[in-house]
């Protein structure tokens, strides 16, 4: 039988009659803040320019036969037609090397500096402009950029940064965004110490 009973910094459980306890979460070194508090004052924006190619999505529509909840035969996208709901996540990958990516396989250009490189998914939204669609063969711009950072916990020891992201996605020739998505996350010292 697996009980638990977890504290507010300490979890405590027991599975069959072994009894495990983890440690508390909060850091024993203070973590330096220059190079995070400039990155607050002038948070970076990044661009990346993609084209919803008919390969790549055809790729994507025999790999996702049942993106729209069924099980429907394959159907070959066709140019200048409204790009599904989502199917832009397939584009805009991180134009980097890998060993520039961070661990986690993220691009460092929006994320906070060293060494908030932990991070955690805490929520997001996405707006489609239904009278403005991404359409399919046509090239887009994305804009990332930083709403707002908040740091969290530093004076408990337990350092975290709120990063709410914006991204436009823009058809070109257009001037106003397709769609507008907003990723929230939350940024964790990598190495630290622990109590």
């Amino acid at each position: 039988m697996l009980t638990c009973a977890p504290a507010l910094r300490n979890l405590r459980f027991q599975l069959g009659n072994v009894k495990y306890a983890l440690p508390s979460r909060s850091f024993s070194t203070a973590v330096n803040t220059d190079a995070l508090d400039k990155w607050i004052e002038s948070p970076p924006t990044h661009t990346l320019v993609d084209r919803f190619t008919f390969e790549h999505l055809s790729d994507l529509y025999i790999t996702l036969p049942t993106r729209d909840g069924t099980r429907t035969p394959y159907i070959t996208p066709e140019e200048s037609q409204p790009l599904p709901y989502g199917h832009h996540l397939a584009f805009f990958h991180a134009r980097q090397p890998e060993s520039r990516l961070r661990e986690d396989g993220t691009d460092e250009d929006i994320s906070p500096p060293k060494p908030f490189l932990r991070r955690m998914w805490a929520g997001g939204k996405i707006t489609w402009n239904h009278g403005n669609p991404l359409l399919i063969g046509g090239k887009a711009t994305t804009t990332s950029t930083v709403e707002a950072a908040t740091k969290k916990g530093f004076e408990k020891g337990n350092p975290m940064v709120f990063v709410t992201q914006k991204i436009d996605i823009t058809m070109e020739d257009s001037k106003s965004p397709s769609v507008v998505e907003e990723r929230s996350h939350v940024y964790f010292p990598e190495t630290a110490e622990r109590k």
